[in-house]
């Protein structure tokens, strides 16, 4: 009897051994039901991680892969704003001072052929940015030597045959599949000989495949006489009702980065610790590669932790961006972003810039950036106000290129108004469009129009409500980039 006592306990110990090495088992003995505490741990991080990306995600949707669109291009094509930017609500903080070229290319099979003719007298940029918004190249009038310029954009992984004509420094290697140009053309005189000069060089930039390229005889073509190929990539339906990527919260937040995970052109980083931790993190939610999003997996109770540690990371990047983050330097009372104390694990950072300013450089190589959300007593702007911005002609701001001082609403959006007038910048002053005396020159910042003439030439025209400035400053020196220039600060008049 004592054997089939031993057989018996065998047999159920067999029985548990099998159940307890089951794959749901083993999840369930090694990972504990996700709380509510966790879940909106999880969210928070997944927003920090996830905010640029699905920017830039929502962004090349709507230019490759949405037909509807009125930025619809196709992938690998160059879209050209040919007139200077209004108030019309796109990508947030935008500069009135260029304009613009942007294309979203795929570098899985074919490499990419950028080519610019010699451009004088003007700044000039092409920038290269990843699906983490790493600003990885850079060509244009500050990064290049005088003359015509090529490149040849290849894969991580692609291996082929690369035309001779192409020197070493000429071939640049992104570390993704995924590559985005971004270009700007400087506005110098604000007529329309001026623009057609700027469409002129447009026509001359080339921005296409090698293989389209090598077939059109090594010359550029146009982007409109490029035919328009639509992009295929992970959708799901409803999608094309974002316009902005400020527009995507809650559960929909969670959707946007399941397709960023399930890219592969969006490559990955293969050797970061924190974001496979946090992959392995966001795996708990149902967000994985692999794996297309189920809200139906979330109970409503970790549902609505999730969607409210989504929100403590929008709230956590918009204070950062506001208030004072340890990576900006006090520029007199202006908030300057530059590269100094970058580093790319700044989950924070990255978001910030893809929440209210996308596509904005991370890092800041091109150009410094200063906010400006207070007056010269601390207190916030707001068009009930009446302000002056006064620069000594001696110390203006420092660059090798241009600066520029836009006006946005607390949404990042320039402010409609009957001059269309949304900056100023170092070519007004040159062309004498700002009035001077005194060795100085004032910048009137108000809602209604002035009655001085001379205060009417300097007008930049501000909402009723809140309102900010982000000056740039392209080529910046020294003190443009350690803060310490005396950036002057807007002073309430009445």
């Amino acid at each position: 009897m004592q054997w089939r006592k031993c057989l018996s306990l065998l047999a159920s110990l067999a029985a548990l051994c099998v159940l307890t090495s089951s794959p749901a088992a083993v999840r369930a003995n090694s990972e504990p039901a996700l709380t509510p505490t966790q879940a909106r741990a999880i969210g928070r991080e997944v927003f920090l991680w996830g905010m640029h990306p699905v920017a830039i995600y929502q962004l090349r949707y709507q230019r490759v892969q949405n037909e509807h669109s009125p930025v619809y291009v196709g992938i690998d094509r160059m879209q050209w704003n040919r007139k200077p930017i209004s108030a019309a609500r796109g990508a947030t903080t935008p500069n009135a001072s260029t304009m613009y070229g942007v294309a979203m290319t795929d570098l899985s099979q074919d490499p990419l052929v950028i080519t610019a003719p010699a451009i004088h007298d003007r700044y000039w940029s092409i920038q290269l940015f990843d699906n983490y918004a790493n600003w990885w190249g850079m060509i244009g009038s500050q990064f290049s030597a005088p003359g015509p310029v090529k490149r040849l954009l290849v894969g991580p992984n692609w291996r082929g045959r690369i035309p001779a004509e192409f020197a070493g420094a000429e071939v640049l290697q992104s570390s993704s599949n995924f590559a985005g140009v971004l270009a700007r053309i400087a506005i110098t005189d604000r007529t329309s000989a001026d623009y057609a000069a700027i469409n002129g060089i447009m026509d001359q930039i080339t921005v296409m495949p090698l293989s389209k390229w090598l077939a059109a005889g090594q010359r550029e073509v146009r982007a409109e006489d490029m035919p328009a190929v639509r992009g295929d990539y992970p959708v799901y339906p409803g999608m094309e009702a974002f316009r902005t990527a400020v527009q995507i919260k809650g559960v929909d937040f969670l959707r946007w980065v399941s397709l960023v995970l399930n890219d592969t052109s969006f490559t990955k980083k293969a050797d970061s610790a924190s974001e496979q931790r946090a992959f392995a993190d966001f795996a708990r939610l149902g967000l994985k590669a692999g794996q297309p999003f189920d809200p139906a997996s979330l109970t409503p109770e970790i549902r609505a932790a999730v969607e409210a540690g989504i929100e403590d990371g929008r709230q956590q990047v918009t204070a950062a961006m506001f208030g004072h983050n340890e990576h900006q330097i006090d520029m007199n009372g202006w908030l300057l972003d530059t590269d100094l104390g970058y580093r790319d694990s700044d989950w924070e950072e990255r978001a910030g810039m893809g929440l209210l300013a996308v596509l904005g450089p991370v890092p800041l190589r091109s150009h410094t950036a200063a906010w400006g959300n207070t007056d010269s007593e601390g207190r916030p702007l707001t068009g009930e106000h009446r302000y002056t911005i006064t620069f000594d002609l001696k110390d203006m701001p420092p660059v090798s290129e241009f600066w520029e001082l836009p006006l946005y609403d607390t949404q990042g959006y320039f402010y409609d108004n009957p001059l269309n007038r949304y900056s100023f910048t170092s070519y007004d002053l040159r062309r004498g469009r700002l009035y001077t005396g005194n060795g100085k020159v004032v910048i009137y910042v108000q809602h209604d129009e002035p009655a001085d003439p001379q205060q009417r030439e300097n007008w930049l025209p501000a909402p009723k409500d809140g309102f900010r400035f982000a000056a740039r400053f392209y080529g910046a020196y020294g003190p443009l980039i350690d803060g310490s220039y005396a950036m002057p600060r807007p002073v309430r008049v009445d």
